[in-house]
C-alpha cells in the first residue's frame, strides 16, 4: 500500500511537472534559451490530442520565428508522411492528416519564404531544424490556387528569396492565369550564372505555365546566352509539340546543358534540394536583376 502510494504521488507530481500545451506554445518563441524551441516542438508532436487551436493562434503571434514554427508544426501534421520516422512512441494523431489549411497558416507560410535565420542563424551559430522556406514553398504548390493573391503579391517583394520562390510555386502548381506576373522572374534564372540549380527549377516552373508562357519566352529568346537559348527553344518545343515517345525524349537530352541527371528537366521534376538559395543574391530584388543574374563564370 505505502509503495503504491508514493508511485501515485511521484506520477502525480511528474504530471503537474510537466509543461502545459501552451507553456510548449510559448517555448516556441525566439528567446535566450537554447534548445527549448526544438525541446517543445518534440513534445508537442508527443501530446495525446493534437495542438491545433494553440499553434492557430501562435500564428497570430507577434513573434516571427514563434510564428514560422507553429506554422511548420501545422504542416508537418497536415501532410505527416513526410515527416513520420521510425518510432513506436508518436500519438495515433501523428499517423493521419490532421488539422485544415487556413487563411493565416498561408499567409505565415509565404511571410516564411523570405531569406531569414532559419534554418541557421550564423550570427548566433545557431540551427533549429525548421526549413520554413523550403517546406513553406512545398506546401504552396499543392495550396497555390487558394494562394494565389498572397504568391502574387509575394512577386513585388523587396526579398530576392521570396520574390523567386512565389514565381516557382506559382509555375510548379500550374497557375497559368499568373504566368504573365511570374514568368519575367523565373526566364532570367535559365541563363548561365553562377547560382546552382536554379535552371533546373525555373525551366520545370515555366512549362507547366502552358501556353501563356509562349509569346514571353519568345520576347526573351531574341537577347538570351547560348544556355537560355536552348532551354527556351526545348520549352516552345515541348509546349507546341510534347514529347509522346522515348525516342522524343532521347532527342531532348541532346538539346540543353542545364543537367545530365534527366532526359529533359521541364518536364521531369529534379529532387528538390534547395541548398542553392544560399546562393542567391542578399540584396533586395532590383530592376537590374538581369545584370545579377548574368554569367560570370560557365557552370
Amino acid at each position: 500500500m505505502i509503495r503504491a502510494a508514493i508511485l501515485m504521488l511521484a506520477a502525480a507530481a511528474a504530471a503537474s511537472a510537466a509543461p502545459t500545451v501552451d507553456e510548449l506554445v510559448s517555448d516556441l518563441r525566439a528567446d535566450d534559451t537554447r534548445w527549448n524551441a526544438i525541446e517543445a516542438m518534440d513534445a508537442l508532436g508527443r501530446l495525446p490530442e493534437p495542438p491545433i487551436d494553440e499553434l492557430e493562434r501562435a500564428l497570430h503571434a507577434d513573434d516571427w520565428q514563434q510564428r514560422q514554427i507553429a506554422a511548420t508544426l501545422r504542416w508537418r501534421y497536415i501532410y505527416p508522411w513526410s515527416w513520420l520516422s521510425e518510432d513506436d512512441n508518436l500519438p495515433a494523431w501523428r499517423l493521419v492528416s490532421t488539422g485544415t489549411v487556413t487563411r493565416r497558416l498561408l499567409e505565415v507560410t509565404v511571410e516564411g519564404l523570405r531569406s531569414d535565420t532559419l534554418p541557421r542563424d550564423r550570427e548566433q551559430d545557431r540551427y533549429t531544424p525548421v526549413s520554413n522556406a523550403a517546406n513553406g514553398y512545398r506546401a504552396l504548390v499543392k495550396n497555390a490556387d487558394a494562394a494565389r493573391d498572397l504568391l502574387e503579391a509575394g512577386l513585388q517583394s523587396d526579398d530576392y528569396q521570396q520574390q523567386l520562390l512565389c514565381a516557382l510555386a506559382l509555375g510548379t502548381a500550374g497557375v497559368s492565369a499568373s504566368a504573365e506576373r511570374a514568368a519575367p522572374i523565373l526566364i532570367p534564372h535559365l541563363r548561365d550564372n553562377d547560382i546552382p540549380e536554379d535552371a533546373k527549377f525555373a525551366i520545370f516552373a515555366l512549362y507547366r505555365f502552358g501556353d501563356a508562357v509562349i509569346p514571353l519566352l519568345q520576347t526573351a529568346l531574341a537577347d538570351a546566352d547560348e544556355q537560355q537559348a536552348e532551354a527556351i527553344r526545348l520549352l516552345l518545343l515541348n509546349l507546341r509539340e510534347p514529347p509522346r515517345t522515348w525516342a522524343d525524349m532521347e532527342h531532348r537530352k541532346d538539346m540543353h546543358r542545364i543537367t545530365s541527371v534527366v532526359h529533359d528537366p521541364s518536364i521531369t521534376m529534379i529532387q528538390d534540394h534547395f541548398y542553392w538559395l544560399y546562393y542567391l543574391p542578399r540584396s533586395q530584388w532590383l530592376a537590374d536583376r538581369d545584370e545579377i543574374l548574368q554569367p560570370t563564370t560557365p557552370n
